[in-house]
């Protein structure tokens, strides 16, 4: 029997060897042809943009009526005080990134304005005479306009949050 094993691995042997050679002169299939591909590399997940603060009044300026108030403003907005603060009313003229620039409205003699970049101005037609300025508020550096406080505490793009409070 060792010769029958002999004949065998000999013939296994030429199957063998044909084979490999009838594999190296005909293109393998597509689909035996072995591909690797990289995995999927991870990408950062996109983090939460932060929730912006919240005015407690929202953006009804009309709550600032007795300068006890906290809103959201942008440029334009305009706030109307109760006279007795002396001041008829606030417009909110620019916003620039550490800034909040208010344009005042008010009687005349009636404001007493201590702040950032304050002016005040007297004018009177016909007989009709008021105060006009303008005022500058940066986060954490309020103001005073008579009895009333003015704050920022938040400022960013194009919209802040003022706060008024009476004194």
């Amino acid at each position: 029997m060792p010769t029958l094993d002999r004949f065998t691995a000999a013939a296994l042997l030429v199957v063998l060897a044909a084979a490999c050679a009838d594999s190296r002169t005909t293109p393998s299939s597509p689909l035996s042809a072995v591909t690797h591909t990289a995995p999927p590399t991870p990408t950062a997940s996109p983090q939460p943009t932060p929730a912006l603060p919240q005015a407690a009044d929202g953006s009804r300026l009309a709550s600032c009526k007795d300068a006890d108030c906290e809103v959201e403003v942008r440029v334009g907005d305009r706030l109307r005080i109760n006279e007795r603060f002396g001041v008829q009313r606030l417009t909110i003229s620019a916003l620039q990134p550490d800034e909040v620039t208010i344009a005042l409205l008010g009687f005349t003699g009636g404001m007493q304005v201590e702040g950032t970049n304050v002016s005040i101005t007297d004018s009177c037609v016909n007989g009709r005479c008021r105060d006009e300025g303008k005022l500058s508020l940066t986060p954490g550096r309020p103001a005073r306009i008579n009895n009333m406080r003015l704050e920022v505490p938040f400022l960013s793009g194009d919209h802040a949050i003022l706060r008024l409070s009476p004194r």
